[in-house]
C-alpha cells in the first residue's frame, strides 16, 4: 500500500464513525448522514495531494459542512422546479403556444435533472417513450431486450420519478429511516 493510501486508510479509520455521528446530529438522518460521510471520504480521495492535516476532524467538518450546504441547495431548487411544474400543468388548457413551449421547456430540463439519476438503458427507454414517442416494439429492437423489460424499465422510472416528487413536496430535511 503506497503511503498515500495508509494516509487515507488511517484517516478513514480513525475518524469515520465520529464524522457520521457528527453529521446524523446536524441532519437528524442516519441515511443522509452516512451518505454525506462517505462523499467527504471520496472527496479527499480525488484531491491531486493529499492535504497536510494538522487537525483532522476540523478539516473533515468543514468538507462536510460544504456538501451538506450544497446538497440542501440543489434539494431546495429541485423542490421549486417541481412545485413550478406542478403548478403549470394546473393552468389552464387554452394556453399559448408560447406557454406550452415554454412549459415543455422546463419540463425537459426537470426530465435531463431526474433522469441523470437512472441507469442508460431505463433513461433511453423513457426518454424514447416519452419524448420520441416511440413504440414498445422499437424501444426494445434498439436496447436489445424484450418488450416486458422495456415495460419494466419505464416503471423503474416513474417510480423513481414518484419517489423524487414525493420527497420534493416534503421538508428538504426529511428522513425516512
Amino acid at each position: 500500500m503506497s503511503p498515500h493510501h495508509q494516509e487515507f486508510h488511517d484517516l478513514y479509520v480513525a475518524h469515520h464513525g465520529w464524522l457520521r455521528g457528527w453529521l446524523r446530529g446536524r441532519l437528524r438522518c442516519g441515511f443522509a448522514a452516512a451518505d454525506l460521510t462517505q462523499d467527504t471520504f471520496v472527496n479527499l480521495m480525488e484531491q491531486p495531494a493529499p492535504p497536510v492535516l494538522r487537525q483532522p476532524r476540523a478539516f473533515l467538518q468543514v468538507v462536510a459542512s460544504r456538501l451538506m450546504i450544497n446538497r440542501y441547495r440543489r434539494m431546495t431548487i429541485e423542490a421549486e422546479v417541481l412545485r413550478t411544474v406542478g403548478w403549470m400543468a394546473e393552468q389552464d388548457q387554452a394556453a399559448s403556444a408560447e406557454d406550452l413551449a415554454s412549459t415543455r421547456q422546463l419540463l425537459g430540463q426537470v426530465l435531463a435533472m431526474l433522469t441523470h439519476e437512472l441507469d442508460v438503458k431505463s433513461r433511453t427507454a423513457f426518454l424514447m417513450a416519452r419524448v420520441d414517442g416511440s413504440s414498445y416494439r422499437e424501444i426494445a429492437a434498439h436496447l436489445g431486450v424484450s418488450e416486458t423489460r422495456v415495460k419494466q424499465y419505464l416503471a423503474k422510472v416513474l417510480l423513481h420519478f414518484h419517489t423524487r416528487m414525493s420527497n420534493a413536496a416534503a421538508e428538504p430535511a426529511t428522513c425516512h429511516e
